[in-house]
């Protein structure tokens, strides 16, 4: 067995940050937010007790840094969505968009929670507000395509970006709440997401073709 010293001294100062935030999410997903200690992230990643609070200073700064981590891999995952389907419609990368996002709650429900309902003022931490800020802005950039196009014409591209969020985000929710699967055990989560998509975008489909 690995010793906790010998632990210690294999970290780079970046690969101890990332063990932390892997602890922080291994608590958010057995206890909740409300579990998170430093000192119970340090035990976990094998470290000493005073590193949690040298790389994020307290507990909000470790979910402060765990919910960046999130937003960074949300992004880039719709980025990844949109790019292998640049050689559909529009509105299949819309679907492609929305695709990514539940999957990722699927994936990383525990950074899930903490970017989106810990409680969490993201206005209070620079960074994490503008990677959630940087996030939107991958869907209003494709929904500013949308009505540039004329497929929503008159409405706000912001507008209509948030709307295709709610979207989205709710299905992710209740998929990670568990409440889908308990009342729709038939579908998978690919054709849960793409009839959720079709119903709103292949209506807009219908009308702008």
């Amino acid at each position: 067995m690995t010793s906790t010293a010998a632990k210690k001294g294999n970290y780079h100062h970046g690969d101890l940050a990332n063990a932390l935030l892997d602890a922080v999410a291994g608590i958010v997903s057995e206890k909740g937010v409300s579990g998170v200690s430093l000192r119970e992230a340090a035990r976990r990643a094998g470290v000493s007790h005073s590193a949690p609070a040298h790389h994020f200073g307290d507990k909000e700064g470790l979910l402060s840094a765990l919910a960046e981590q999130g937003f960074g891999h949300l992004a880039s995952a719709m980025i990844s969505a949109v790019a292998a389907a640049q050689d559909e419609t529009d509105l299949d990368q819309m679907k492609a968009m929305g695709k990514a996002y539940v999957k990722f709650a699927a994936e990383y429900p525990a950074h899930f929670d903490v970017m989106f309902r810990s409680g969490l003022n993201k206005s209070a931490h620079e960074t994490l507000h503008n990677a959630a800020d940087a996030t939107f802005m991958v869907l209003q950039s494709k929904t500013e395509d949308l009505v540039t196009k004329g497929m929503f014409p008159g409405v706000d591209p912001r507008d209509l970006a948030v709307f295709f969020w709610s979207l989205v985000h709710g299905l992710a929710s209740l998929w990670v709440d568990g409440s889908i699967p308990q009342v729709v055990a038939d579908k998978t989560l690919d054709e849960l997401i793409e009839a959720a998509l079709i119903s709103v975008l292949g209506f807009a489909e219908d009308l702008w073709t």
